[in-house]
């Protein structure tokens, strides 16, 4: 089995990536492909030698994590990352690992590696520790803005990714709102939860924010931008959590503090796709590098991206909930061009 990881990617690139892909050596079987500037990677690695289960591949661009994702993509050829994810596409590497920019990871996967029939675009899903278990977040900072076709998707995406990942057998997921009435919310989370409604997607209709922390659902859904924010308004208080804690010599090793600590240490696979493709934090160090690379490791030898793609299901769902978008979609044209006809005869009649 063989990693490619974006030496390249995150605020600490290459020095911590470097030293997180030599870590996860000890803690794994699998071949690493570091892929990046040559020799800047080697000026990171220690002296001697490099392990037998490490490679390098040069690429000469880097893709900044202040930089447009597909525009850069276009502009640096070849790039860390994209040449990642080719890697990856050609069936060269097992999985990918990378913690630059989400932007320009999304549009590389999605373009490189297609997306499942029927899926209008991927979307990254995070774990946060709660009162009863994991609650998975997403879409987690793939995409800032959504259309309620996408809201609807991702939870599809979700079920199934808990189906074949937790081995939940009806796992519960809700849409994120700020009240639990149906007329609550912008109009695009009520024409979701109306859309899984319609597609017959079993769902917990809508979630507040204060019950993520109590895991009464498994999964919650909402844009990237939101998503993404509330992830870290939580590490956040995650951490001042910890400092506030170690202030008074209390010990911050356990609890829900430590548990969103760790929780942060594994990158977000990004759901959609045929392969596996681990989106780790821009701020990841060593520790976190390791993990996400280990994540990678497992989600590639369980073929959970192969097994969603091949998820019947799953494949209905998405199709329904597109048919049903584009039927909304025509009846709104119709209702604008009659209503165009009528003032247009209403026009025709002069005035006074």
């Amino acid at each position: 089995m063989i990693l490619a990881v974006d030496a390249m990617g995150g605020d600490a690139a290459p020095d911590e990536v470097v030293r997180g892909a030599y870590l996860a050596l000890t803690r794994t079987s699998a071949r690493i492909l570091l892929i990046g500037d040559e020799k800047k990677i080697h000026r990171c690695l220690p002296a001697g030698p490099h392990p037998p289960g490490l490679d390098i591949l040069h690429a000469p661009h880097t893709v900044g994590m202040g930089e447009i994702g597909p525009r850069v993509l276009r502009k640096k050829t070849p790039s860390s990352l994209s040449v990642a994810i080719q890697q990856l596409a050609q069936g060269s590497a097992d999985a990918v690992v990378s913690a630059g920019n989400s932007a320009a990871i999304v549009a590389a996967a999605t373009h490189d590696l297609g997306l499942l029939p029927g899926l209008k675009r991927p979307a990254l899903v995070a774990a946060i520790p709660s009162h009863n278990g994991l609650v998975h977040l997403a879409d987690a900072g793939a995409h800032t803005q959504s259309q309620s076709l996408h809201l609807a998707q991702t939870l599809c995406l979700v079920l199934s990714y808990l189906q074949h990942r937790h081995k939940m057998e009806h796992p519960r997921a809700g849409l994120l709102n700020l009240g639990r009435e149906a007329t609550k919310g912008p109009k695009v989370i009520r024409d979701a939860a109306t859309l899984l409604t319609q597609a017959s997607v079993p769902h917990q209709g809508f979630v507040e924010a204060h019950q993520i922390l109590l895991g009464n659902v498994n999964a919650v859904v909402c844009d990237g931008f939101l998503g993404n924010a509330l992830l870290k308004l939580l590490e956040g208080v995650g951490e001042a959590l910890r400092l506030s804690r170690n202030a008074q010599g209390r010990s911050h090793e356990s609890g829900w503090p430590a548990r969103m600590a760790a929780a942060q240490l594994s990158g977000a696979p990004l759901l959609g796709l045929d392969r596996p493709v681990i989106v780790a934090h821009g701020r990841s160090r060593a520790p976190e590098v390791t993990n996400a690379i280990l994540e990678a490791e497992r989600l590639a030898r369980e073929r959970l991206a192969q097994k969603m793609a091949a998820d019947e299901e799953l494949k209905r769902r998405l199709t329904a909930l597109r048919n049903q978008d584009t039927l909304w979609r025509l009846g709104r044209w119709r209702r604008r061009w009659k209503s165009i006809g009528s003032k247009a005869e209403t026009d025709k009649g002069g005035g006074p």
